[in-house]
């Protein structure tokens, strides 16, 4: 699970601290009924991670299951490996994202490691969109996120990094922070994209970050996707905001990405859940959930 951590991870080993940190897990397993609505199939949770109910507040979409992941740690410390696992069944609708933002806590040694991995199964439809990743003074942080999407299946991902505890004063003041994220369908890799922030750099970071203090990407991954149209609807989004975004194609006509820069996770957030609205209108009428065989005769 961690062999594709950088080597620069290790010189912040620290055999003298003894902090073990918390090994945090979900592991979830989401279905559809012989109605097409969305539930929670099977779910195991360790400490600090919790998770709520499936929720419906959707009235225009009913069998859209929404559900929150929550953590009462406040925050990621040193030696956390936290572990992040979902699969989507076929044919089924969800949205998960967290409570509040992620921080990445102070470390006197050692690092935090976050492994997330998702696989939509044929026909699914899934939002994963987070709260922002706030990387605090002195602190190191890994990120491994690895995405499964079949042919037919489409999956919204997002992430938010901010530049760091800017009320604090803190911008650019954490030491790393290196996010990995890949997409892959059956036995091909479909893209992999990187963004690794080392204090060492921090001339250049605001270059970066385009002198903004929060950077995002959304990637929207779907082959059977009107990739156009969706472009369009999104840069119609955007025209009216201050903040900076653009959209490019992922390679193998994979789908779609999506970058912004802002001076605040609120313009960032409003125009992630923009997007998301977008591609759940269009797969409510252009990618139509079919019910899933019942389990429950």
């Amino acid at each position: 699970m961690s062999s594709h951590i950088p080597d620069i991870f290790k010189n912040f080993v620290n055999k003298e601290i003894k902090m073990p940190g918390q090994n945090g897990t979900i592991k979830i397993e989401i279905r559809s009924d012989e109605n097409s609505k969305t539930y929670i199939k099977s779910l195991m949770s360790k400490a600090p991670f919790l998770i709520q109910k499936a929720i419906y507040p959707d009235s225009g979409y009913p069998q859209f299951a929404h559900i929150y992941m929550m953590s009462s740690s406040g925050g990621i410390l040193q030696g956390d490996e936290q572990r992040i696992d979902i699969i989507m069944d076929s044919n089924s609708a969800a949205r998960i994202t967290n409570q509040s933002a992620t921080k990445i806590y102070k470390m006197e040694g050692g690092y935090a490691s976050q492994y997330i991995n998702i696989r939509v199964k044929e026909g699914s439809y899934m939002e994963f969109v987070p709260h922002q990743i706030i990387p605090f003074k002195s602190s190191r942080f890994y990120q491994e996120v690895n995405l499964e999407v079949d042919e037919n299946a489409v999956l919204v991902y997002s992430e938010i990094i901010s530049a760091g505890r800017i009320a604090s004063g803190e911008k650019y003041d954490f030491d790393l922070c290196f996010l990995r994220t890949s997409a892959h369908r059956k036995d091909q890799v479909l893209f992999t994209d990187v963004m690794s922030l080392n204090h060492k750099d921090k001339p250049n970071l605001e270059s970066v970050f385009g002198g903004k203090s929060i950077f995002s990407t959304v990637y929207i991954i779907g082959s059977s996707i009107a990739t156009e149209k969706i472009v369009d609807e999104i840069n119609l989004a955007t025209k009216n905001t201050s903040l900076l975004a653009s959209c490019s194609s992922l390679p193998y006509d994979c789908g779609i990405i999506v970058r912004m820069l802002a001076d605040s996770a609120s313009e960032i957030i409003v125009l992630t859940e923009s997007i998301a609205n977008i591609l759940r209108a269009y797969v409510k009428t252009e990618h139509k959930i079919e019910p899933a065989i019942s389990n429950h005769q």
